[in-house]
């Protein structure tokens, strides 16, 4: 028994040995796998990082005016001294455009790029292939492991920050300061707004701004930014709110809700400026629109939050791809005036009628009904003789009256979607007091629901220029809760030129007319157990800063939610004796959610080059003329180059 004992125990350690051997098979497999796939995961992140690079290389190529061929060629150099030096001794490559390689069955396809590189419109694609020499892999039979990686970097073809850039001042010109930002600077006064097309030059010298020829210096944001008709905004937009076609129904991105108020909303735009804008891009312009390139506004009291985060971001010769509008700030569905730029200028007494300045109506794209326009007096003046219209007009006027224009240019106006032009010929005055007054600018719809728009608009008589302002107030506000409080900074500043300054210590007082209280469409609503107070109802006119400044406060009690209006009012006498009165109209909301408000319509796009900027304004020039697609090749040395996901 005993043989058969050492036979059975040397057949148990012969078992053991071979299923030694096998775990050592199996380990060095194991090995083999964790070395080589350790060196292949090591040249996949090489490769990755110089695809990226190379990616960008070209976007930024392109960015510089270059050719397709000479972004490709410049991609291309940067991957090739990228994949040099490789961790895992790979034998990395990159096709040429001639030998683009591409996965079987998918030939010329750019999502099934395995090698080279293709610029194609606005996005470069980069793709790398490499071989990893192996170790123990050679045990298996498995001389080499394959790896690649891709990348694609694309032009941000849309606005990266918050902000859009009125083309015009002033408008519709000729003269009164009318100027088109986006022509030379040389050329900018020529000719007059270009309503048939927004991205026209009308006059055959006014000639689009170039990077050689740059547009006129203008504030972006700021002070002296605001809309034509609308003196709270300054270009401060909701890129995250768009198509304003239906009354009820707006577009959310980025997790944006109706639900989200103002406020909200101004801390999701907060972060554009320091990383620009991920959602959706804003397509190019059509005719007609589709309400894709409609932005939400938001109110201007946020300059010092602007400029100081723009301020994080840019610095002074970085340029911007931006949309930009025509100064008009819209509602829906609705139209717009956009109010004379200019005073009414008018003799004591007119021995022939004179023309008063030019102004336009612009419509929402669902607006279909017409416009009657009208000159109205100021009926809430507390002397009569301040109230210059009286109602109805009559030809020729009386002593102390001026008529408004017996015929209108267009006394009932169709407007046109990019603004109808209209003039006033045939002002006449009699005896009227030498001063500065206030005649109302109105418009009114015969459409259902009616719908008003009324504008102040000054009226120099007799060569008065002694002048105070209140351009520079904020006169929107809102609150998020019913019963909240709202207070608006009001500035009596003085003009800054020569013989039109105040020229007196005699101050201006502040009231606002009771009468005047109503919704934002016009119609008299009752204030209720609502307040509205000044801190003080006396200013001297300065000429520093902003001007003298005063506190409007809104205690909105009762008031449900909703818009609300009413008119501010300053009165005084200037350094020659003569009276001087100008009125603001002050809107406010209450409890209203992102889905309501007004909007600007984009009519292109363009290039801009920050000049400077201060604690409260954004300089800019354009270096562009306007193109109606964000992805013009022209606008290239704008756009932000972004690695963007590969399909």
């Amino acid at each position: 028994m005993l043989p058969m004992r050492r036979w059975a125990a040397g057949t148990t350690g012969g078992q053991v040995l071979v299923i030694f051997a096998l775990l050592i098979v199996v380990l060095l497999g194991a090995t083999a796998f964790t070395v080589d796939f350790g060196r292949q995961l090591a040249e996949r992140r090489h490769i990755q990082n110089a695809a990226d690079a190379a990616a960008l290389a070209g976007c930024r190529s392109l960015t510089e005016g270059d050719s397709d061929a000479t972004a490709a060629t410049n991609a291309r150099a940067m991957a090739l001294i990228n994949i040099e030096g490789s961790p895992a001794s790979g034998r990395a490559s990159i096709a040429s455009d001639a030998a683009r390689e591409y996965e079987d069955g998918h030939l010329g396809d750019p999502a099934y790029l395995t090698s080279g590189v293709i610029v194609s419109g606005n996005s470069v694609r980069v793709a790398i292939s490499s071989a990893v020499d192996t170790t123990f892999g050679r045990v298996l039979g498995i001389s080499q492991l394959g790896t690649s990686a891709r990348a694609r970097c694309q032009l941000q073809g849309s606005p990266a920050v918050p902000l859009v850039a009125s083309r015009y001042a002033n408008p519709p010109g000729p003269g009164a300061g009318f100027v088109d930002r986006m022509a030379t600077e040389a050329t900018s006064g020529n000719g007059v707004m270009t309503p048939s097309d927004p991205r026209g030059y009308d006059a055959p010298n006014r000639m689009a701004a170039t990077e050689i020829e740059p547009g006129p210096l203008f504030e972006l944001y700021g002070t002296n930014s605001k809309a034509t008709n609308a003196s709270d905004f300054r270009g401060f937009v909701a890129l995250d709110v768009r198509d304003f076609e239906d009354p009820t129904a707006r577009d959310y991105y980025n997790g944006v809700t109706s639900d989200d108020n103002e406020q909200t909303l101004k801390d999701v735009e907060s972060a554009y400026f320091a990383d620009g804008y991920d959602g959706p891009p804003l397509p190019a312009v059509s005719d007609p629109a589709t309400g894709a390139t409609q932005l939400g506004v938001l109110s201007g009291h946020n300059t010092s939050f602007v400029v100081q985060e723009f301020d994080k971001a840019y610095e002074d010769g970085d340029r911007l791809l931006l949309g930009v509008y025509d100064g008009t700030v819209k509602e829906v569905p609705d139209f717009s005036i956009s109010p004379p730029s200019a005073a009414i200028v008018i003799p004591q007494t007119t021995s022939t009628p004179v023309d008063g300045p030019s102004f336009s109506v612009s419509r929402n794209q669902n607006f279909s009904a017409q416009v009657a326009l009208s000159l109205l007096g100021d009926a809430d003046a507390s002397n009569p003789a301040y109230d210059l219209v009286p109602d109805p007009s009559v030809n020729p006027p009386v002593a102390g009256d001026i008529s408004e224009p017996p015929l209108w240019s267009s006394t009932t106006v169709a407007p046109d979607k990019n603004g109808t032009t209209v003039t006033m010929p045939g002002l006449q005055s009699t005896a009227v007091p030498k001063g500065i007054y206030t005649v109302w600018l109105e418009g009114e719809s015969n459409g259902t629901p009616v719908q008003r728009r009324r504008y102040p608009v000054a009226v120099q008589v007799g060569g008065a220029v002694r002048d105070f302002s209140l351009k520079n107030s904020i006169l929107t506000g809102s609150t998020d809760t019913v019963s909240g409080t709202i207070d608006l900074p009001v500035y009596v500043s003085t003009r800054n030129s020569g013989s039109s300054q105040w020229n007196t210590t005699n101050p201006v007082t502040l009231s606002w007319d009771s009468g005047s209280f109503s919704d934002c469409s016009l119609h008299p609503v009752s204030l209720g157990t609502a307040s509205i107070t000044f801190d003080t109802t006396s200013v001297v006119p300065s000429s520093a800063g902003n001007g003298a400044p005063a506190t409007l406060s809104i205690n909105t009690g009762t008031l449900p939610a909703g818009c609300y209006a009413f008119t501010l009012r300053g009165t005084g006498t200037n350094g020659d004796g003569e009276p001087v009165t100008h009125l603001r109209t002050v809107t406010f909301n209450v409890a209203t959610d992102a889905s309501t408000g007004q909007y600007i319509d984009i009519i292109g796009y363009g290039v801009f080059q920050v000049d400077h900027a201060d604690a409260n304004s954004i300089f800019v020039r354009a270096v562009s003329g306007v193109f109606a697609d964000p992805s013009a090749l022209e606008l290239r040395r704008a756009q932000e180059p972004r690695l963007v996901p590969w399909t």
